[in-house]
């Protein structure tokens, strides 16, 4: 069974307004009876006015590994990551390591 081993915030920039922030995230999935054994997913936390400034600058933004929201909470970021995993959930590790990084940025990506 697939969990969250750590959950770390990387990063946060918040803007002037408290419906304006970007908080980056490194989230630690690995199998819950191996110890200290995982894989490493980053993902975003952005609120939609940030957004909206990204795209600004960007004209376009692809949106895997990033979690809109317009009020920053840490437990629901923590339930829905947990979602994903349940959602993902295979006896194949490799195949559910494929599949999570379909939500988030895997580090083994290429």
């Amino acid at each position: 069974m697939l969990t969250i081993k750590v959950l770390t915030q990387d990063f946060e920039d918040w803007g002037e307004d408290v419906d304006d922030f970007y908080v980056c995230f490194q989230v630690d999935i690995g199998c819950e009876d191996i110890l200290g054994s995982g894989d490493m997913f980053s993902f975003e936390v952005v609120s939609p006015k940030r957004l909206a400034r990204i795209i600004q600058d960007s004209d376009i933004e692809i949106g895997r590994g990033y979690l809109i929201m317009n009020d920053f909470n840490i437990k629901h970021i923590e339930s829905t990551v947990n979602q994903i995993i349940s959602k993902c959930q295979n006896a194949d590790y490799d195949v559910a390591m494929k599949e999570l990084s379909k939500y988030f940025r895997w580090e083994m990506d290429t």
